[in-house]
């Protein structure tokens, strides 16, 4: 390796590019110390290429000491209360971003956007939002998805732009609690996105970027998604009390297999095809059995906080499905709302096939259906996926 990205000079030069110096603590430096070391010791980048690197990172530290110059100008966005918030919660590939999607078009409702992570400084309850501004968030995506073919085909829905709905985990990553790659794109080395070392942490700066958003602008219920929230429940209802999480469960070969190709399509091609796939199967099988069955042992699983459904009731009729949601949690469920699911379910701009549909399987990853089957047996039995 030719040079190294160093946390203390990107984040002095976060200082330099705002104005701001100081505005961050001493947990946030460890946390991208932590992952610039891990880059530098297995990155080998080229010089160009820890340039590259280098000007992603400077620009999530950017975004994150405007939001923290942003909190200490303005006191008010501290006292936003958020309520009865909705978690759609589980694990990738099981209907969560479909779930988000159709909750997002009641206008109760709002969830955070993709311009939201990338452009979020000046909140936008303090002035309008400048096209420029807007423009910028929209370029990111489109210069994302030019270097990932094959994606659309796995997750359409960021064909959206900047009105794409985005995971906590990419907020999460705002705050180095995690290494969402719609963030970290550029840097051709990364870890596959995972567990948080310090949750609690983690949903406090979530609290905080909903709060950053909501300030002075009329009050809607937040609706955000995860595919990591189910492993800390006790953090999540720590920070959100009165939170509504909804787990939607589907049959664990259809999950994993469709979970471990579009992490081969999307990791692969934003670290140019370095990964060993067969290996990275055999661990991810390993790592997930276990955290499966951490999380079954959970008791709060049973919190009555959690609606749980089945991903073939959602997918035979996604409707019905949400209105039982609302009725159960007691959300007021009108007509508006149901004519507008059932516009954005019928609007071609929104099928799930529309760039085409991936065949998914377990082969290119050493894997058989019959180990995948017997190491989520017990979560099958569970949640009734038989």
């Amino acid at each position: 390796m030719t040079s190294a990205l160093d946390h203390c000079e990107i984040i002095g030069a976060a200082g330099y590019a705002t104005g701001h110096f100081g505005v961050l603590d001493e947990a946030f430096a460890q946390r991208f110390g932590k992952l610039t070391d891990w880059l530098n010791a297995h990155g080998n980048f080229s010089a160009s290429q820890v340039t590259v690197a280098r000007k992603q990172l400077l620009q999530i530290v950017i975004t994150r000491v405007l939001l923290a110059a942003d909190r200490k100008r303005i006191p008010a966005i501290a006292a936003e209360k958020i309520e009865r918030p909705v978690f759609v919660i589980g694990y990738s590939r099981t209907g969560t971003t479909l779930l988000h999607s159709l909750l997002a078009e009641d206008e109760a409702n709002q969830a955070p956007l993709w311009w939201h992570s990338h452009q979020p400084s000046p909140p936008p309850g303090e002035r309008p939002v400048a096209r420029e501004r807007l423009d910028l968030a929209r370029r990111e995506i489109e210069r994302m998805l030019d270097l990932v073919p094959g994606m659309m085909a796995m997750h359409p829905y960021w064909d959206k732009g900047n009105d794409a709905l985005i995971e906590d985990e990419e907020i999460h990553t705002l705050d180095f609690q995690n290494t969402y790659p719609t963030l970290l794109y550029q840097v051709p080395a990364f870890p596959v996105m995972g567990a948080s070392e310090d949750p609690a942490a983690a949903y406090l700066f979530q609290m905080q970027f909903m709060q950053h958003l909501q300030w002075n602008l009329p009050q809607r219920r937040w609706v955000v998604k995860g595919c990591f929230h189910q492993f800390y429940l006790k953090q999540l209802f720590d920070a959100f009390p009165d939170a509504l999480c909804i787990w939607p469960h589907r049959e664990p070969i259809e999950v994993h297999t469709s979970t471990l190709a579009i992490t081969a399509v999307l990791y692969g091609a934003l670290t140019d095809g370095k990964m060993d796939w067969r290996q990275f199967g055999a661990t991810y099988l390993q790592s997930m059995r276990e955290a499966v069955k951490a999380v079954l042992a959970d008791p709060l699983i049973e919190d009555p906080r959690i609606i749980h459904l089945r991903f073939k009731d959602l997918a035979k009729d996604p409707v019905a499905a949400i209105q039982s949601i609302y009725t159960r949690a007691g959300f007021p469920y009108t007509v508006s709302f149901e004519q507008k699911m059932r516009s954005w379910l019928a609007d071609p701009s929104n099928q799930p096939d529309r760039y085409g549909r991936y065949p998914y399987s377990l082969e290119p990853f050493g894997l058989k259906s019959e180990e995948v089957a017997a190491a989520f047996s017990e979560y099958s039995r569970r949640f009734g996926l038989g």
